[in-house]
C-alpha cells in the first residue's frame, strides 16, 4: 500500500478521532437518538440524516453561512456540541481574518439562521467541546517576541450558555513556548486531541519537524469540572522518527492510547499497533501486534472504533479490514468483516461506518451499519460528494 496513501489517510483523521470519542461518551437523552452528517461545502453546511433501518441517507438542509466568504488555501472547520443541539464553525470573513460563528440546530441537527453568535478569531488552530458541553477549549498561536526562535501558543477556555449555545468568559488556561523554525530551527504546533470519557482529562499534541525530521509528544491535563481551569501538562506518549520518513498516528479512544507505527517510509511488513494504557509516561503496552501476529498489523494503519473493541485497517485504498482487540489475550485478530472502501469516521455511538470511494467521475460517501456484539457489517446509502466539498463530520442529536 502506497504510503502517500496513508498520509493523507491520517491528514484527515488526525483532528476527528478524539471529538467522536468525546461525543460518545455523553449520556444519551433519547432513545432514539438522530444520526448527522454534516458537509462542508465552501462557506455552505449541508446537513443529511441516515435512517437507522435502512442505513439511508436524507439531506435535510442547507445553510450558506452569512457573511463569509471561501479562502481556497483553508479549509472551514466545524464542531457539534456533544448533543448536537449547536454547532460551531470557523471560516474566513476576509481571506485574512478568520471568524467563529454559533448556530442553533433544530431536531435533525439542521443548523438555524440566524447565527446565535459570531466574532473575530485570529490564528486559530482548533478546538474540543469537553463531554458535559460546558466548555470550549481552542488553540491560538500568538506572536513572536522580535527576533526570538520561538513562538507562544495559548489553549483558552470559553464558558458554554447551555440555552443558547453561545461561547463567553474566554480565558487563558494553559500557555506554551514553541519553536517557530527561525533560522533553520525546528518548526512546532499545538493541537487538541479531546477528553477522556469522563472529561476530567484533556489530550493534546506538540508535533515538530526539521529538515525531514518529525517528532511528536503527547501530554494530559486534569480538567476541573466546575470552572474549567486546566492542570499542568503531564506526558504520556512521545516518538520520534530521524531521518526515515516513519510516522505514529496517536488515538486517544476508549480512555485507552491506540498508536499506529510506520518506522520507515514505503517499507512494507515493519508496521505494528501498539495500545496503551494513558498514564504518565507510558511504556509498557498492554498489547502489540506485529504481522507475525496478524498480517494487516504489518501492512497497513487503522482507526480505533469508537468502543475500542475494533481496530480497522486500511490494508489498500478500496478495502479496509475490521480486526477484534482481544486484551485479555493481548491479540489483534481478523474479524472477517470488510468494508470495501476506505473507512474515514464513525457515527459517536460507533453504529454507523463512514467510507469514502474515489472515482475518476467523482466521488461518495459510502454509508455502513456496524453491529458491535458481532462485528458485522450492513451496507447502507450514499452521498454523492460536489467537487466544492472540503470536509465531513459525524454528530447525534439527542
Amino acid at each position: 500500500m502506497s504510503r502517500l496513501f496513508v498520509c493523507c489517510i491520517l491528514l484527515c483523521l488526525s483532528t476527528l478521532t478524539s471529538a467522536q470519542d468525546a461525543a460518545s461518551a455523553v449520556a444519551q437523552t433519547s432513545t432514539t437518538p438522530v444520526q448527522v452528517i454534516y458537509l462542508t461545502e465552501g462557506t455552505t453546511v449541508v446537513t443529511y440524516n441516515v435512517d437507522p433501518q435502512t442505513l439511508n441517507p436524507t439531506q435535510v438542509a442547507s445553510l450558506t453561512v452569512p457573511h463569509a466568504v471561501f479562502n481556497p488555501d483553508v479549509n472551514p472547520w466545524l464542531i457539534a456540541a456533544p448533543n448536537d443541539h449547536f454547532i460551531y464553525y470557523i471560516g474566513y470573513e476576509s481571506q485574512n481574518q478568520q471568524r467563529l460563528w454559533v448556530f442553533a440546530t433544530d431536531a435533525t441537527g439542521a443548523p438555524q439562521r440566524p447565527a446565535v453568535q459570531e466574532f473575530n478569531v485570529t490564528n486559530f488552530n482548533g478546538l474540543q467541546v469537553d463531554p458535559k458541553a460546558h466548555f470550549v477549549y481552542a488553540v491560538f498561536e500568538g506572536a513572536p517576541p522580535r527576533g526570538s526562535y520561538n513562538t507562544p501558543w495559548y489553549i483558552r477556555r470559553y464558558l458554554i450558555d447551555p440555552a443558547s449555545g453561545k461561547i463567553n468568559q474566554p480565558q487563558v488556561v494553559a500557555t506554551y513556548s514553541l519553536n517557530n523554525g527561525a533560522e533553520g530551527t525546528t518548526l512546532c504546533g499545538l493541537s487538541l486531541l479531546g477528553f477522556n470519557s469522563s472529561g476530567t482529562s484533556l489530550y493534546d499534541e506538540v508535533q515538530c519537524s526539521a529538515e525531514g525530521a518529525n517528532d511528536a509528544t503527547y501530554n494530559e491535563r486534569t480538567v476541573n469540572l466546575t470552572n474549567g481551569a486546566l492542570g499542568s501538562d503531564v506526558e504520556v506518549y512521545s516518538w520520534q522518527n530521524g531521518d526515515t520518513g516513519g510516522y505514529e498516528s496517536v488515538q486517544f479512544v476508549a480512555d485507552r492510547l491506540f498508536d499506529f507505527v510506520v518506522p520507515f517510509d514505503y517499507a512494507q511488513g515493519y508496521d505494528s499497533v501498539n495500545i496503551y494504557p494513558v498514564v504518565p509516561s507510558t511504556s509498557t503496552p498492554l498489547l502489540t501486534c506485529t504481522a507475525d501476529m496478524l498480517e494487516a498489523c504489518g501492512y497497513s494503519v487503522g482507526l480505533a472504533h469508537p468502543s475500542g473493541k475494533y481496530v480497522f485497517m486500511a490494508i489498500a485504498s478500496d478495502l479496509t479490514q475490521i480486526d477484534k482487540v482481544e486484551l485479555s489475550q493481548k491479540k489483534i485478530v481478523d474479524s472477517s468483516n470488510y468494508v470495501p472502501y476506505w473507512v474515514t469516521q464513525f457515527s459517536p455511538d460507533g453504529t454507523l461506518v463512514y467510507g469514502v470511494q474515489y472515482e475518476n467521475s467523482g466521488s461518495q460517501l459510502m454509508i455502513y451499519g456496524f453491529d458491535v456484539a458481532t462485528s458485522e457489517v450492513t451496507p447502507g446509502g450514499s452521498i454523492e460528494l460536489p467537487s466544492t466539498f472540503d470536509a465531513f463530520y459525524t454528530a447525534e442529536w439527542q
